[in-house]
């Protein structure tokens, strides 16, 4: 598993420095400060954050988040026939986004939950995948490594993640009934993300390893899944947490896409 990355002059704006070197991919994890505020949100919000970040996107994508496995893609003919400056309510359900197109910068929310990354240069593919422990549990991972190599050609082996900001072991205090499903879901190493609690019915998850081990067996490299950015709950003045903050918590925006002149 790579090392950690994060932008140097900005500790709320998060980055693989190794991804600048890809030429024309765009992509980033922002915090708090570049956030959205809990409630509804709507696509010129997300542009306006981009904006303030430095990027300057022509098409912002986002879904309406679910916690399940299914994916969509600005190829997809239904998109075509939606209005994106509309409200969250006419957006595709989805957890997952996957584009090869440029000028496209995919988008998902988080406060918690862990956001993914994924790029394969070769195929100019990417996807941003929002991925909590249900979304974990339904295969979101492994089906969006998928749609990669189904769309667009990128075999699994040549695919890079970034697993950003989310909650960590420590802090996810967790039932132990689903993380038997865990186990019998990835095997004996889902083991290795779950931290026993005072009662035998209580533990403490950490999903951003279960992420990992998801990614590897969909078939990537592990020195090709890099961890960036700290824990959600663990930092206040930077990142949103909803196990900190409850129904008042905003969401952090994590972003990838092709900038249209490369």
């Amino acid at each position: 598993m790579g090392a950690a990355n994060r932008e140097t002059d900005d500790a709320t704006r998060w980055r693989v420095t190794e991804w600048d070197a890809i030429p024309g991919l765009i992509h980033g994890f922002l915090g708090r400060a570049d956030g959205l505020g809990p409630g509804a949100f709507d696509l010129a919000a997300i542009r306006d954050r981009l904006i303030t970040a430095g990027e300057a996107p022509r098409v912002v994508l986002a879904a309406r988040q679910v916690h399940g496995a299914d994916i969509v893609s600005p190829e997809d003919p239904a998109w075509s026939q939606l209005d994106w400056h509309d409200g969250a309510e006419r957006l595709p359900v989805a957890d997952a986004l996957v584009s090869a197109s440029a000028d496209v910068i995919l988008t998902i929310r988080t406060a918690d939950c862990v956001p993914i990354l994924l790029v394969a240069p070769a195929p100019h593919a990417v996807a941003a995948v929002h991925a909590g422990w249900r979304g974990l549990l339904a295969g979101v991972v492994e089906r969006s490594v998928a749609a990669l190599a189904d769309r667009y050609g990128a075999r699994p082996d040549v695919v890079q993640a970034a697993v950003g900001p989310a909650i960590c072991g420590t802090c996810y205090e967790f039932g132990a009934e689903p993380q038997r499903e865990f186990v019998s879901r990835y095997g004996a190493e889902a083991e290795s993300a779950w931290r026993p609690g005072a009662s035998s019915n209580r533990g403490y998850l950490d999903v951003r390893r279960l992420a990992t081990i998801a990614l590897v067996r969909a078939g990537l490299d592990a020195g090709a899944v890099r961890l960036v950015g700290p824990c959600t709950a663990e930092h206040p003045a930077a990142l949103h947490s909803y196990r900190r903050d409850g129904a008042g918590a905003g969401r952090q925006l994590s972003y990838i896409g092709w900038r249209g002149d490369e």
